[in-house]
């Protein structure tokens, strides 16, 4: 009997090997051609997690056309793709998020030696050129200053280069695409300060030397040449135009947090991360339909991709990609033409804004410790200004005290003010009433609340008028 048992399983394993083969290959072929390979674990985001969802469905079901021309699908059970689907899936997406968690959590963890971001102003680039000086340029960033220099991407002269990865920065475009690049990144939050050339002006090839030099004479970014910088370029057959103009730095730089207030609450810190890794794993298991549900609503109305990102200043400065579902449509025309805002936008955007739907894939910041649940929203840097920077001593959050006493509806400096005051009082119980406030606001829409108002006016500025006096004179 026993014996006939052990048959009857090696009959089944047999009989599911075609099918096995052939759903082995079918991944292996679409998820190379799929570039799920070119995304280092630690560096996915929710993008890449939709693709690994995207491109196992396509598999799967390639598997199950070829199965079922073979043998008819006779030995395959009907929920079998769906177990196979749904392991893969979790699998793929837990390895990814796993690593990306671990690689972060590292990041907060040696940050500069004492948890805070360097006192050198954080500084975006651009690196022409793909070569071993490339490869070199990026390890020294790495190295010497992955606090203070942040690369947005890559430049290729090729076209075929684009998308591929080099030290996990991705080839955004050829040199000749500059300005559209250069207005993608400006709608994603990232302002780009330098562009470093790391080739030899005379191996440029004359169309990408062209838009260089053009583009160093009408723009204030500056335009540099590492071969120029280390004094090897042969002074005889040096450009005439190749010196970078300094940048006129009227932006408002990301503030530094040295000075911030002190906030002595470690053990309330430790138990709110565990808190805001519970609730978000909680909310996106309890959510997940709706996630669902927004994905097709989103691709329907805007079209793809489905989330749209922008970088901003997180804990302690550390700039960061906040995610979001998109609610309006691509920023230029087929021509390049920059579209109004007011005309991108459409009535379920609007509706899905309305009722903070599109903050749903912030929930993925949460987990990776970009965000917390509660905590003041993050800004852009140009609207973060150094005056409040004590905002930036907490991680930033999907909700906070200024959103649920007036949002969108007060003034920026109000808004600012109500964030250092949650800084000074953050506590559970605060957190707890943030979060009956969001759902009451969501429900009945912005109000502002003119008591927290004034209350956070008299005790953020009492509490400056108390700090300046206690500075020495000068």
């Amino acid at each position: 009997m026993l014996r006939g048992y052990f048959d009857t399983i090696s009959e089944s394993i047999e009989a599911l090997m075609p099918y096995s083969f052939i759903s082995l290959g079918c991944a292996s072929v679409i998820f190379l051609l799929g570039g799920l390979d070119r995304t280092p674990w630690r560096y996915s985001s929710v993008a890449d997690h939709l693709q690994v969802i995207v491109l196992t469905m396509l598999s799967i079901l390639l598997g199950l056309v070829l199965t079922f021309a073979l043998n008819r699908l006779a030995p395959v059970a009907r929920s079998l793709p769906v177990l196979q689907g749904g392991l893969i899936v979790s699998m793929l997406i837990a390895a990814r998020s796993a690593a990306r968690f671990w690689h972060t959590r590292l990041i907060h963890i040696n940050g500069d030696g004492n948890g805070r971001v360097n006192k050198q102003t954080s500084e975006t680039v651009l690196v022409v050129g793909v070569n071993t000086v490339t490869e070199l340029f990026l390890l020294s960033v790495k190295e010497f200053a992955s606090q203070f220099v942040q690369v947005a991407g890559i430049l290729a002269e090729e076209p075929s280069m684009r998308g591929r990865v080099i030290h996990q920065k991705p080839v955004l475009g050829t040199v000749e695409e500059l300005q559209d690049i250069l207005q993608s990144l400006e709608v994603h939050g990232v302002a780009v300060d330098r562009i470093v050339v790391a080739a030899a002006a005379d191996r440029l090839q004359s169309r990408s030397l062209d838009v260089l030099l053009e583009f160093e004479k009408s723009s204030q970014i500056v335009v540099q040449y590492l071969s120029e910088r280390l004094g090897l370029e042969d002074p005889f057959q040096r450009p005439l135009v190749l010196s970078g103009r300094e940048r006129n730095k009227n932006q408002i730089a990301i503030p530094r947090v040295e000075n911030a207030i002190a906030i002595d609450r470690a053990l309330f810190r430790r138990v709110k991360r565990v808190v805001d890794v519970v609730g978000a794993a909680l909310l996106v298991f309890t959510l997940s339909p709706i996630l669902v549900l927004l994905s097709f609503v989103v691709a329907l109305d805007v079209g793809f991709p489905l989330i749209f990102w922008q970088q901003r200043p997180g804990l302690n400065g550390r700039p960061f990609k906040v995610y979001k579902f998109r609610t309006m449509r691509a920023p230029h025309d087929k021509l390049k033409r920059r579209i109004p805002d007011d005309q991108r936008s459409s009535a379920i955007g609007q509706l899905i804004r309305r009722i903070r739907l599109d903050e749903l894939p912030q929930l993925y910041n949460v987990l990776i410790g970009d965000m917390s649940l509660i905590g003041p929203r993050p800004l852009l840097p140009c609207d973060q200004s150094a005056e409040y920077s004590d905002r930036l001593s907490v991680r930033p959050g999907i909700t906070g005290w200024a959103q649920v006493n007036g949002g969108r509806i007060i003034s920026s400096s109000d808004k600012l003010t109500l964030d250092i005051w949650y800084v000074q009082k953050a506590s559970f119980v605060l957190d707890l009433a943030i979060i009956l406030r969001t759902v009451k606001m969501v429900l009945s829409g912005e109000r502002i609340n003119t008591d927290a108002v004034n209350q956070a006016r008299s005790d953020v500025g009492l509490k400056t008028l108390l700090r300046t006096r206690m500075l020495p004179a000068e």
